[in-house]
């Protein structure tokens, strides 16, 4: 089984680009599943099709699933979502009100990831093609099983994770209580340990990475790959839409974007003059990508980041273009290392985002060690 995540800032094409792979996959003769978890649910616009929260079926060897965190918290975990709001309604909430506060910020991911895991464990397809909500955010909750077993059976309950909204609100005891029951009560750990082992195994899950050419989505794209090195999730592949070719400006920004994502491999698809809807748009937006090439490939398997963290430094390892026959200067900023590279081909400016543990540290020593980029932050 191939778990292929793709995520990136909203409006690059990320859930077009997530239907066109799944309908390339079905039509090499996977059996294939595609799932949004996008609140969104645009995968419905994208294929033309009304999806709905139970598994549907697109053509021979595709069916896909647009999850549905309300609706499967009503069905299997209704009690928690009652109890919570009822401790509310006791302390003067107005019941619709109180309902709204219930879904407390991250609830509507957790359970997202909870369907995805039913999901893969009943093990009915060959590939799943997972499209993830637009922000940046959403990443971090792929990481949630590894937060949460690294907490073990010890901690005292899902407050921990909502604690700085709760304390907007008081008393919270008895909310505390429900949340402490519903661990205890559920297998949800066990659940989400096994999603994060599915996740991490490079062998089965890729994440790829949508962007623009403009540098917000860029900038969130490689927020992304660093948060991805750090937690063991293999990023295989860069996926840059809505190229014009007839631009020769836009020709070099695409270029150095792809040198700014160094050494992974990226791939390319041309604005389109009509919008991508429909099986035979996105089958074509599929062949524009991987040509005939099987999307599920593992098109990427190394570390493109190496961190070293240490009490109070950080050293970072990472590979840069033109490293051996360049002048380069390095600067930090906030978040960022600032690479500026002089070499024969001309200027090029490397953006590095850093790990938000090194936003206050500062620069102690740069240096080229065997064709990589070694900077030590400290604080």
């Amino acid at each position: 089984m191939r778990l292929i995540i793709y995520t990136g800032k909203g409006g690059t094409g990320k859930t077009v680009t997530s239907c066109a792979t799944a309908i390339g996959l079905a039509e090499i003769g996977y059996r294939t599943l595609l799932i949004s978890a996008d609140p969104a649910h645009t995968i419905s616009d994208a294929l033309g099709i009304d999806i709905g929260h139970n598994t549907k079926t697109i053509s021979s060897n595709l069916d896909a699933l647009e999850i549905d965190p309300l609706f499967e918290i009503s069905k299997d975990y209704v009690d928690i979502l009652s109890s919570i709001s009822s401790s509310f309604i006791g302390k003067g909430v107005d019941s619709s009100i109180a309902y709204e506060i219930a879904m407390l910020p991250g609830m509507t991911q957790l359970f997202s990831l909870i369907k995805i895991e039913e999901v893969i464990r009943k093990n009915n397809y060959e590939k799943i093609v997972l499209d993830m909500p637009a922000s940046g955010e959403a990443l971090k909750f792929l990481y949630f099983p590894k937060l949460m077993g690294s907490m073990g059976r010890q901690m005292t309950g899902l407050t921990n994770l909502f604690s700085g909204f709760a304390k907007m609100f008081q008393p919270m005891s008895s909310y505390s209580a429900y949340l402490d029951s519903f661990i205890t009560q559920t297998d949800i750990l066990r659940r989400l340990d096994n999603l994060f082992n599915i996740i991490s195994n490079q062998t089965i899950t890729s994440l790829r990475l949508v962007a623009n050419l403009n540098n917000f989505s860029v900038k969130n794209a490689k927020r992304a790959l660093m948060s991805a090195n750090l937690f063991g999730i293999n990023v295989d592949l860069v996926i840059i839409n809505k190229i014009d070719v007839m631009d020769e400006g836009k020709r070099i920004l695409l270029e150095k974007i792809k040198l700014n994502f160094f050494p992974l491999p990226c791939r390319q698809a041309v604005r389109m003059k009509e919008e991508l809807q429909g099986i035979e748009m996105l089958r074509q937006h599929n062949y524009n990508i991987f040509g005939t090439e099987d999307p599920s490939n593992i098109f990427f398997n190394e570390k493109v980041y190496s961190i070293e963290e240490n009490k109070d430094s950080i050293t970072l390892r990472f590979k840069i273009p033109f490293a051996n026959n360049s002048q380069m200067d390095i600067q930090k900023k906030s978040d960022e290392l600032i690479i500026t590279l002089e070499h024969d081909r001309g200027i090029l400016a490397n953006t590095v985002t850093l790990p938000f543990a090194a936003i206050t540290m500062k620069i102690v020593s740069s240096k080229i060690v065997n064709d990589q980029l070694v900077v030590i932050l400290k604080q």
